[in-house]
């Protein structure tokens, strides 16, 4: 084998290491989005997030074993296998991230909106469902302070800065469920930045892996030719 596939070989090898330690971090990550999601009513949508990102952690730390083995014993079949499943795996990240910008009509942001529906419910009922978030978000109602005006109830206090609500201008304008979906984002992009750096990385993984399978049939034509 000549230099220029030794050297394409431990430039493989480096970026499965990479990808095994942000696989690391994507479960990590899933992790705490599971922790936050037990803190809180609303965790139907965290805890859909916090699964599919141990997933897609779980998958990219397997795949990068599998293409530092591929690598290390230079297996045809394996490396066109390695390549095959960065592909597959690319584009599911892709769609990941297509979920985690536009979540606005299906997966999280139905789950959220339910959670929030519910949430108003039992506020109906019983007032203090909404306080908790109230409070954390500094928001009023689910879509704005005028939900308890529509259902008759009195603007409470956890809807007021420092929970005083001594004129208009000390209630919340913000509703709960804008706030909330915005806090879940600033959190996303984490996983987006991750999931960007991932793709880039796997793609030239790719490229580096077709061409360590190139070069190793290539090895074994000239091979079998000198036999012949």
């Amino acid at each position: 084998m000549g230099l220029g596939a030794t050297t394409v070989k431990h430039l493989l090898l480096l970026l499965n290491f990479v990808f095994a330690v942000l696989g690391l971090v994507l479960i990590a990550f899933g992790i705490f989005f599971l922790i936050s999601a037990a803190e809180n009513a609303v965790s139907i949508g965290e805890n859909v997030a916090g699964g599919l990102i141990i997933g897609l952690g779980a998958v990219i730390l397997i795949i990068a074993v599998f293409g530092c083995l591929a690598a290390i014993h230079e297996s045809p079949l394996r490396l066109l296998m390695y390549v095959g499943v960065v592909v597959l795996l690319i584009l599911t990240q892709l769609l990941f991230l297509s979920m985690a910008s536009h979540g606005t009509k299906d997966g999280l942001s139905g789950s959220i909106n339910e959670g929030f529906d519910r949430l108003w419910e039992a506020e109906r009922n019983e007032s203090g469902a909404l306080a908790y978030y109230e409070n954390w978000l500094h928001c009023c109602g689910v879509n704005s302070s005028e939900d308890y005006w529509i259902i008759h109830h009195a603007i409470p206090s956890s809807c007021c800065l420092d929970n005083k609500c001594v004129d208009s201008t000390s209630v919340y304008k913000a509703g709960c469920k804008a706030e909330f979906m915005e806090y879940l984002d600033d959190k996303l992009l984490v996983f987006k930045i991750v999931c960007w750096l991932l793709i880039l990385g796997e793609a030239v993984g790719a490229v580096f892996g077709w061409l360590l399978y190139s070069s190793v049939k290539n090895q074994s034509r000239r091979n079998n030719a000198v036999w012949m």
